[in-house]
Order: C-alpha cells, then structure tokens, then sequence
C-alpha cells in the first residue's frame, strides 16, 4: 500500500487539516496521538493497514506507538469515522467510515482496488435476482490477482 496523493487533499469532504474538528465533531477528544492518526487517514486517502498507519501517523508524532494506534482506531470505529474491511489472509484495513465501496485484494503482491460502483451495484442486484439475497458489500475484500501480478504470471 502507498500513500495517495490524488485523494490526500479531502476525504468525504474532510481536508488534512480538519482532522481536529472531525474528531470534536463526533465526540472525540483530540489528543495529540488521535489527531495524528486521523491526519495520517485523510492524509493517506484509502485503505491502509495499522501497521502503514502507524509508520504515517510517526510523521506527525514521531512518538506514536501502533498500540495506541491500535486503540485510536477502535475509538474511531465507535464513532462511526473509520471502518475495517477484513482483507483476505492479509491483515485487516481501516478506512474512513463514508467509504463502503468494495475492495479486491491481489493475494501475491497485496495491492488494493476499489470496485468501481456501478458494478458493484450490478453485481447486488443480479445476486438478488438469482437467489433472493440482498448483499451488503463493504466489510470483506474480495481476493483474487491483479492484473500486474497476472501479466508477471504468464
């Protein structure tokens, strides 16, 4: 997983700079390590692992510990702004609460994709209509290869 630049700027309509107000906003005391995190989760822009979260949060509090954010993320979690998504055999992500999206996962080299909306919606909708099942996508990955790691494969 890498830092992405296209979307560091705002996140559900939330800039770096707002990560102090967000957690006020949603109840949350905004500690020294819990703004941190929270710039280092708008900053980034995506699914990240608390391992790379924690690498990103030591740029702004080079102290950070991935205990705390570990906890961080469960307080985050209780209020409604992060999310995790159990990816694969790999380790399980977090990502700001409005993004429910579905993720593909490439099981050789880890990389991450969104689904694109619409075929994900195609794919609820035509699941519906063949057994009657209303899916609620978002909270696993699916797992496959990417198409790098497919090319390298050939």
């Amino acid at each position: 997983m890498r830092l992405n630049d296209e979307r560091a700027a705002i996140v559900d309509g939330w800039g770096v700079d707002d990560a102090e107000a967000v957690l006020r906003a949603h109840g949350c005391r905004a500690t020294g390590p819990r703004v941190a995190v929270m710039r280092a989760l708008l900053r980034h822009g995506g699914p990240i692992d608390a391992a790379e979260l924690t690498r990103l949060a030591q740029v702004e509090e080079s102290t950070i510990h991935e205990a705390t954010v570990y906890r961080t993320i469960g307080v985050l979690s209780d209020r409604g702004i992060v999310t995790h998504v159990h990816a694969g055999h790999g380790p399980s992500l977090v990502r700001l609460g409005g993004d429910h999206g579905l993720l593909a996962v490439c099981r050789d080299c880890g990389g991450i994709a969104q689904l694109p909306t619409e075929v994900v919606k195609t794919f609820v909708e035509q699941a519906h209509t063949a057994v009657g099942f209303t899916l609620e996508p978002g909270h696993f990955a699916l797992e496959g290869v990417c198409a790098a790691c497919a090319g390298d494969a050939a």
